[in-house]
């Protein structure tokens, strides 16, 4: 069949063609306008025997005729051929027999693997084939965020781990998948890393979602979602978490606290004050842990931070605070969310004592309510801008209006206070190191004579009378 091929070809500077491709059968040859001296001449172009062959005629219809002429010969193996040793034409016919299956034309494949072996230098082709496929398998079933998430949680669920881990794992996830709604392969590091920074949260919090995050990402792995030598979560660092300086609650502090606070959370607060026990193993705990025969309170390995099962002593004034709260069984911490609990005790404290001030200062219920609508307009200059987290305590609002003395919740401060003041009373740090389940030298380097004996003496003291007071 005698048909010219063409293709879209470059202009010359007066918007004739340049360049013309003259195709019979299989094979194709070129022809290029090459002016020279003022007149339009015609140049074909061919490899004949790996040599590059060229043929000038002075009109385009002699060239393309003789194009033709030349690529039927080609087409019919009467050029070149007979170059081709028995070793090379077997080995041609085999490449194209190779390659039949894929449809690919053997220039092709020649050139792209020119190509692929020039930039791979020592690297196989067949190394990066498999390199690829093992990060992107054919196998792999792509999967929504949200899809993985529900499906993780409802496993962990199912193998009965910590009800208290699943749904803090929840929480986090929907947290997670609230941001990110496409397909989990699609997730990137820089995009977690981003969106971590944006919570707003402190460096333990931010590292226990990266945590969260993490397992999500090992999970799909597990269950062939995504590669197994997914990485995404390198490019997330971990948040340097130094702890902060150790802050503790005076006697007069802790007895406002207990004052103030709902008789549901007394057993957490008492707990944590004068047992040192975590804030997440209270939440652990049941009341078939507090061994009040025994005097003793077991934190089960299962339910203990460290995996690792200890004791801690029923102090007198403990008892007396727990007992009159005792139940058979259950939780000894009803809620999951302690915070919103501190919050509110917050609140209450501030709101307390800003009600003593005004009594003790003569002040009328109009003056309390031009500051707090100025601070309500103060609060609305600094809406938007970037703000540190419990700057303003919670029924504090106008304290600085007024000038009286504000409350803040400490962090971790009801344990930090059960260490330091038993530190000082008992004078023996490996001692409390057990009972709190910390190293002698974590405590020895942090706790150490924060407070003097007599005021550890008064701390174990606070007793339930004082709640009155």
């Amino acid at each position: 069949m005698n048909t010219e091929k063409s293709k879209k070809s470059e202009s010359a500077p007066d918007g004739k063609r340049t360049k013309w491709l003259v195709g019979r059968g299989s094979a194709t040859v070129k022809i290029y306008l090459t002016p020279h001296g003022g007149q339009n001449y015609y140049t074909l172009s061919y490899w004949l025997d790996g040599k590059r062959k060229r043929q000038v005629f002075s009109t385009l219809q002699a060239a393309k005729d003789e194009a033709a002429v030349k690529a039927i010969a080609f087409t019919n193996g009467d050029l070149g051929a007979a170059k081709l040793t028995n070793a090379e034409s077997a080995a041609f016919s085999r490449a194209v027999a190779l390659l039949e299956p894929v449809g690919a034309p053997l220039e092709l494949a020649a050139s792209e693997y020119a190509s692929a072996v020039k930039r791979l230098g020592a690297v196989s082709l067949s190394q990066a084939v498999d390199f690829y496929l093992k990060r992107h398998p054919t196998t792999l079933v792509s999967k929504m965020v949200g899809e993985v998430a529900e499906e993780m949680v409802k496993l962990k669920r199912a193998d009965r781990l910590s009800e208290r881990y699943v749904k803090q794992l929840e929480y986090d996830l929907k947290r997670f998948t609230s941001c990110f709604h496409g397909r989990l392969c699609d997730v990137r590091g820089t995009d977690v890393d981003a969106w971590l920074r944006d919570l707003g949260v402190g460096p333990r919090t931010r590292n226990n979602m990266r945590n969260s995050v993490q397992a999500l990402f090992k999970f799909a792995v597990a269950r062939k979602y995504l590669p197994k030598d997914h990485d995404e979560m390198d490019a997330v660092p971990v948040a340097k978490d130094n702890g902060g300086e150790i802050e503790i609650f005076t006697r007069k502090e802790m007895v406002e606290i207990l004052a103030h606070a709902d008789q549901r959370i007394i057993p957490f607060l008492a707990l944590g004050a004068f047992a040192g026990i975590r804030h997440a193993e209270i939440q652990r705990l049941e009341w078939r842990d507090i061994q009040f025969d025994a005097g003793i309170i077991e934190i089960r390995a299962a339910k203990a931070k460290t995996a690792s099962r200890r004791t801690v002593p029923i102090l007198d004034n403990l008892r007396a605070w727990l007992l009159l709260h005792r139940q058979e069984a259950g939780p000894v911490c009803a809620y999951l969310d302690m915070g919103s609990e501190i919050e509110s005790l917050v609140r209450t404290i501030n709101e307390a004592r800003r009600a003593a001030w005004a009594k003790a200062k003569g002040v009328n219920d109009e003056q309390l309510k031009r500051a707090e609508k100025q601070a309500r307009q103060n609060l609305a200059k600094v809406s938007g801008k970037p703000r540190h987290r419990g700057e303003i305590p919670p029924g504090a609002e106008t304290a600085q209006i007024e000038g009286w003395p504000a409350f803040a919740w400490k962090h971790n401060a009801l344990r930090h206070s059960f260490i330091s003041y038993r530190v000082a009373d008992i004078q023996n740090v490996a001692q409390v190191a057990l009972e709190a389940g910390n190293s002698p030298q974590m405590i020895f380097q942090h706790y150490r004579e924060l407070v003097r004996p007599a005021e550890a003496k008064a701390w174990f003291a606070i007793a339930p009378k004082d709640r009155k007071n």
